[in-house]
């Protein structure tokens, strides 16, 4: 479905059909979804945005469908959930009635089922990212000088953490690139420190994004709370490694020290910085590695396990 508004353009693509949905958005989906039901052969619903809907008309349509599971539902994201009205009752009724339920990574699926009895398939259905936008095979570090954090300007994203990495380093150059609530937060934040060595760059596109990595030696992530970080496998592509926590379970994809790193809080992000200033080719090795990272996670080779799940629902009609 495309919006009537926001700023991401869709070209029109072979063999996609866009429903354009019209103003209201909270009335229009509903039509929106039935289309998008009707045309299809197999149906893959990753959103929960009107599940009973939806379920209504695949049950009468006898359409196959699947869905994936795409975050860790802890205590911060699952009261987000019930804060907008929804009952626990139907938050977990949101992943019944399909065919098929995947996870993102496996440790999504442990947590998932363990904490909330969302049980999905053995098989994980990992993402992928386009690796030909952001792939610098080129990419040579000579020391660690630029250091960049991409994501939503949230408190759960670890911006924070972030900023107080950036006050410990003020010969390093720190470049935000996001937009979001903490924004006037961060600004303050930076104008109380005296911080001249943190940029805020605003919302990138994707072409944006890849050009500023090509001037980026690492990227700093610490959030404490996602399903899959998409971001962390474009900058890998790009040959800048990413720093991360290990709450959400990233040793699944990066192998610390080696194609990326995996610390425990800001200190341990400091005391990493600091190594890395003081040993630019172990960062040429990690960036190095990291674009193998990225490569592996190309949709070309991810998107076969995706076209078997499909073909499997598709021969079981």
């Amino acid at each position: 479905m495309k919006l009537y508004s926001g700023s991401l353009d869709i070209d029109s693509m072979k063999n996609v059909k866009l429903i354009h949905v019209f103003y209201p958005h909270k009335i229009s989906k509903y039509l929106g979804y039935l289309l998008g039901i009707i045309w299809a052969d197999i149906v893959y619903l990753p959103k929960g945005e009107v599940c009973r809907w939806n379920k209504f008309w695949i049950k009468l349509l006898g359409k196959k469908s699947f869905k994936t599971v795409e975050g860790i539902y802890g205590e911060e994201m699952l009261g987000q959930i019930l804060d907008s009205g929804k009952s626990y009752e139907s938050f977990l009724d949101s992943f019944k009635g399909y065919d098929r339920v995947y996870s993102i990574t496996a440790f999504l699926k442990k947590y998932n089922e363990e904490h909330h009895g969302i049980k999905t398939e053995d098989k994980i259905l990992y993402l992928g990212t386009d690796t030909s936008l952001f792939l610098n095979e080129d990419k040579k570090i000579d020391e660690l000088k630029n250091i960049i954090f991409i994501g939503r300007l949230k408190k759960r994203k670890g911006i924070f953490d972030f900023l107080e990495a950036a006050k410990s380093f003020p010969n390093i150059h720190f470049h935000i690139a996001g937009n979001g609530e903490e924004k006037e937060a961060i600004e303050s934040f930076i104008a109380e420190n005296g911080m001249k060595n943190v940029s805020l760059l605003g919302t990138l596109s994707h072409k944006e994004l890849a050009e500023k990595l090509k001037q980026m030696d690492l990227h700093v992530f610490p959030s404490r709370s996602e399903g899959f970080p998409k971001v962390t496998l474009e900058t890998a592509a790009a040959g800048v490694p990413s720093v991360v926590y290990p709450d959400y379970g990233a040793e699944e994809w990066i192998e610390s020290g080696i194609d990326g790193f995996i610390v425990k809080d800001v200190e341990e992000i400091k005391d990493l910085i600091a190594e890395l200033q003081k040993n630019p080719k172990k960062l040429r090795e990690v960036s190095k590695n990291s674009i193998e990272l990225g490569k592996r996670f190309d949709w070309k080779i991810v998107i076969k396990d995706w076209e078997s799940v499909i073909e499997e629902l598709h021969e079981s009609r």
